[in-house]
């Protein structure tokens, strides 16, 4: 099983697919500075320090995405996980405070949920992959297309999962 997993393939695919996460949502960050600050106020993030904690969220995850696909990787995993447990510890403190905010986590309002806490603890499982040490091998072309065919697959599979999770909350406020 562990040769399984520690295949560099996996690794690289777990590594490319938090790479673009994180790349993703610090161009969504630095595209909308504004609602950057909003979001950081809604987590009760003083005034004072909002403007330099949303440079901080948008370098942090710029160097993040950077790091998982240099031979930084290991570091760019850590750096990974760890912002994606302050993100699922922030929305879940929101929830056990009965907070309603947008979570953040991109450009469409998506209110804070469990599922989205758990979507973090579940995405936080691709940085453990992307952390383990693989022996260097060479690539093939069929190498290449498997990695590139399983990043789009999870960029599709995220987006679809968000969307669902955004009709739902739809659907949820439509109810009351």
């Amino acid at each position: 099983m562990t040769e399984i997993l520690l295949n560099p393939l996996l690794v690289t695919i777990a590594s490319a697919a938090l790479a673009v996460l994180f790349a993703h949502a610090a161009l969504v960050k630095l595209g909308d500075v504004v609602l950057l600050e909003h979001h950081l106020a809604g987590y009760s993030v003083p005034a004072s320090l909002r403007a330099g904690a949303g440079k901080a969220l948008i370098a942090l995850e710029g160097v993040t995405a950077l790091a998982l696909l240099s031979p930084w990787r290991a570091w760019g995993a850590v750096s990974a996980v760890v912002l994606l447990w302050v993100y699922a510890l922030a929305m879940a403190m929101q929830l056990w405070l009965k907070r309603s905010i947008d979570c953040g986590c991109g450009a469409q309002a998506l209110p804070v949920s469990w599922a989205l806490v758990w979507r973090n603890a579940l995405l936080s499982l691709l940085g453990g992959l992307a952390m383990q040490t693989v022996p260097a091998q060479p690539w093939t072309v069929f190498d290449f297309a498997v990695v590139c065919a399983a990043l789009v697959l999870s960029v599709v599979l995220y987006t679809a999962i968000h969307q669902v999770l955004f009709h739902q909350s739809l659907l949820r406020q439509r109810s009351f």
